[in-house]
């Protein structure tokens, strides 16, 4: 936890220089890298509630350009690679860590590509963050609070075998909150993602086998 007296860790400013590389790099090649997971309620916040293990995000077009920004965060004097199989940039340096997946938009649709080819979760594009936000003066992309609270709250989507921690159960009534602050019912955000994950289905969970939706489809 932070302290009255150093209310920024070591380790929580570097994450503020990773957080500050991100958005200039993916800006230098006309893309954006959203920020999702649990970095965002401090975003949300405006302030660190907790020392972070790592970062997570997506990058719009990462598969085009992703030598490009590989070799810009190199340039940085970041580690980077990126894993070939699940399309996935991993970023490093002095033992800050991020990773960041692919992210198409599609007219009004944005696809995140959380298994690579194998795994894809759909949802508005209008979600995402229209405009940075200021997180102690480093200008910043989340994948926004309907997302979260998507996530967080029907993580079966994603991953039938993904045990709740004791701070995604802490996130997850965080969200429940802020959505009612805000009037937006859990179904008006779960009518509108859904994902299609053939990497589960391969590994024996036969109800991968259609897409999975949050929300009954209507009969209409």
């Amino acid at each position: 936890m932070q302290t009255e007296q150093d209310p920024l860790s070591e380790r929580n400013r570097a994450y503020l220089d990773l957080l500050t590389d991100v958005y200039e790099v993916s800006a230098a090649y006309s893309s954006r890298s959203y920020i999702w997971g649990g970095f965002t309620i401090d975003i949300f916040e405006n302030r660190f509630l907790r020392d972070h293990h790592d970062l997570d995000g997506f990058t719009l077009d990462l598969e085009d350009i992703s030598d490009q920004l590989a070799a810009a965060y190199a340039k940085r004097g970041y580690q980077t690679g990126f894993d070939r199989e699940f399309l996935i940039l991993k970023i490093e340096k002095g033992g800050i860590h991020a990773g960041f997946n692919p992210l198409e938009i599609d007219g009004d649709v944005a696809r995140w590509m959380h298994i690579g080819r194998e795994g894809s979760v759909y949802f508005p594009a209008d979600w995402l963050d229209a405009t940075p936000r200021l997180f102690y003066g480093s200008r910043v992309y989340t994948a926004g609070i309907r997302f979260e609270y998507a996530i967080r709250t029907k993580v079966g989507m994603l991953n039938p075998e993904w045990k709740p921690r004791d701070k995604d159960r802490e996130a997850t009534e965080y969200l429940a909150r802020a959505i009612e602050r805000e009037n937006i019912r859990p179904q008006d955000i779960y009518e509108w993602i859904w994902s299609y994950n053939p990497f589960w289905y391969k590994r024996g969970y036969t109800e991968f086998f259609r897409p999975t939706v949050a929300w009954p489809l209507s009969p209409k």
